[in-house]
């Protein structure tokens, strides 16, 4: 079906450009390293171009998934698309502050040296990243959510994967909030298994047509 083809297919471009965005990304995890953040902003050519990248990546992932809710039992994939959308929504203010009052306070930074704006952007960029976060966990839920049940049309395995890869997910998630230093090797760990299975997904829409 042409439908579940494109869903695949806005899946899987979606996470490569959010995978790519993450790569060139400055490496941060800790919403309270306000000057480490700034020392990495204003040493990045390509914060701009990353976050929009990311920006663009979020709607099309999370649309897919959202959008192949039909796919799932019935409460199950409401649930799951309504998490997906909580995620998005998310993802939308705090991208587009990192892509508009970042820039514009880092700009003004420069060229005043105004400590308390510097504050202001440290204060932005911290709820920015604990939202993140926020936002990844809901994404995770949904992954679960449809892993609860597939409507019978998948194998127990693809099912069993979903659900506890995104619950390891929201999991890691949890953990990471409470250390965040932990972040370099948790995440990678727990969120790494339930983004793949969301990319097994969109190559099933795509080539099995489901």
């Amino acid at each position: 079906m042409l439908g579940n083809r494109l869903l695949g297919f806005m899946i899987i471009i979606g996470g490569v450009f959010i995978l790519i965005g993450t790569i060139l990304h400055p490496i941060l995890v800790d919403p309270f390293a306000g000057e480490e953040a700034y020392h990495k902003f204003k040493h990045s050519d390509l914060w701009m171009f990353d976050h929009i990248l990311m920006l663009l990546g979020m709607f099309l992932w999370l649309g897919g998934l959202a959008g192949s809710s039909s796919s799932f039992g019935k409460k199950a994939g409401k649930t799951g698309a309504a998490m997906f959308y909580i995620s998005l929504g998310m993802w939308i203010i705090i991208l587009s502050t990192e892509l508009t009052l970042l820039p514009m306070l880092g700009k003004e930074i420069s060229n005043s040296s105004q400590v308390m704006l510097k504050k202001v952007w440290e204060a932005n960029f911290s709820f920015g990243l604990l939202a993140g976060y926020f936002a990844v966990a809901f994404g995770w839920l949904g992954v679960a959510l449809y892993g609860w049940n597939g409507k019978g049309t998948f194998s127990l395995w693809f099912q069993r994967a979903g659900l506890y890869s995104g619950i390891w997910g929201f999991a890691g998630i949890v953990f990471t909030c409470c250390f965040f230093q932990s972040a370099y090797i948790v995440l990678p760990l727990t969120s790494g298994p339930v983004y793949l299975w969301t990319m097994w997904w969109g190559w099933k829409l795509c080539l099995l047509r489901i």
